[in-house]
């Protein structure tokens, strides 16, 4: 008699139970990638490097500093982490029952460890999960956040730090105090949890936020694709030599890396940023669109993209020189160009169509003496910068 596949439950499935944590660490790391975008302090991720993820920042001085991400979910929606779960170490326990390898070897036990390894480049060591957890370990928590230490879970903790790692040499309590502070919770987080989440929504609105770039449903789906795919191959394979440039090359998401799941050139961001452009991505986004809507290619991108930063410099240098009403004029000129391109391409803007207008324009600055020193790379970069106030 033929027995059919679903009939006989398998002997385990700890293979799909294990891909779905790890899936779910590939999308904490993509959420953790998209900070990125704001061009900030965060400027790496490094995917299962140490830990489940590090986020790199880079502070004021120049300095880098890390933060060690844990990504642990747990089935049962309902079921809180415990101080046993977590920490190692008993509730109920006496401090002399207490199993000192049991807490170093525990999830919090194996993120400080990076206190002690990394130091002061050490930032935040994130315990992250889909659930909540037990009133023990927010008093815990409160304590330390408090600076207080006066639970006997974190007096426990304080005292008997040196012994977790005897490894290490001794520490004085007021730096075991500044490592234990490192220690922080994200509970509860949305996309994490299994079946439906609303990871897609979390990413179209960070890149939204970070980058003002509005995304349809399609983009949204592509994009996502991409930043997973992105994540998962960096988190995978041996890194045979262990040095700063296979790190970077194998293991690092960079702001170049997103801009290539944005489709965004990168060449047309950098000449963006460095004109001073301080939402370069969203204005490289908006030229990347308009042109490519009517077929032009990365060469165009990157030129108006200089171009724009030009005029932006133009604008800077000599708004205390021209009158006010002047500029207006020459801007007004600017937006007749972009409507008679749009009206004369179904509503796009071709180069090819600039050119004629841009050369006509000079002519007429020239007779009615608004010229100064303005050419045609001036005019197309402030045809480009009046496109991406218009979408702004």
């Amino acid at each position: 008699m033929t027995k059919m596949l679903h009939k006989a439950k398998p002997r385990e499935q700890n293979g799909r139970d294990s891909y779905e944590r790890y899936r779910l660490q590939v999308k904490s790391a993509s959420i953790a990638a998209l900070s990125i975008l704001e061009t900030t302090d965060v400027d790496r991720i490094y995917c299962d490097l140490h830990d489940d993820f590090v986020q790199r920042r880079k502070d004021s001085d120049g300095f880098f500093k890390y933060d060690f991400y844990q990504v642990k979910t747990k089935k049962k929606q309902n079921s809180n982490w415990t101080l046993l779960d977590v920490f190692g170490i008993k509730a109920r326990g006496t401090e002399n029952s207490q199993c000192h390898q049991k807490i170093k070897d525990s999830f919090i036990g194996k993120l400080l460890l990076h206190t002690m390894i990394f130091d002061d480049s050490c930032n935040e060591i994130v315990f992250q999960t889909n659930v909540n957890i037990d009133d023990n370990i927010e008093c815990l928590l409160k304590d330390i956040k408090q600076m207080s230490f006066t639970n006997k879970y974190t007096q426990y903790l304080l005292n008997k730090f040196n012994l977790f790692f005897p490894e290490h040499e001794d520490l004085s309590l007021n730096i075991i105090k500044e490592k234990l502070s490192k220690i922080r919770f994200e509970t509860d987080v949305q996309y994490l949890k299994s079946g439906k989440d609303n990871f897609e929504p979390i990413v179209r609105s960070k890149i939204y936020n970070f980058s003002e770039i509005d995304l349809s449903y399609i983009e949204t789906k592509q994009i996502i694709l991409k930043l997973l795919e992105i994540v998962d191959e960096k988190s995978s394979g041996v890194i045979s030599e262990y040095n700063f440039e296979n790190i970077e090359e194998e293991s690092a998401i960079s702001l170049k890396d997103l801009l290539s799941v944005l489709s965004i050139s990168n060449d047309a961001f950098l000449a963006l940023q460095k004109g001073g452009d301080p939402k370069a991505i969203k204005s490289a986004s908006i030229i990347q669109r308009t042109l490519e809507s009517s077929g032009g290619g990365r060469d165009e991108i990157e030129f108006c993209s200089r171009c724009k930063t030009e005029w932006d410099t133009w604008v800077r240098n000599n708004r205390h020189m021209i009158s006010e009403m002047d500029l207006m004029t020459i801007t007004e000129y600017i937006r007749d160009i972009i409507k008679e391109s749009r009206d004369n391409n179904g509503g796009n803007i071709k180069i090819s169509s600039l050119r004629k207008s841009i050369k006509t324009l000079l002519i007429k600055l020239k007779d009615e003496e608004l010229i100064y020193d303005l050419n045609e790379t001036y005019i197309l970069g402030g045809i480009f910068s009046e496109v991406v106030k218009g979408k702004s």
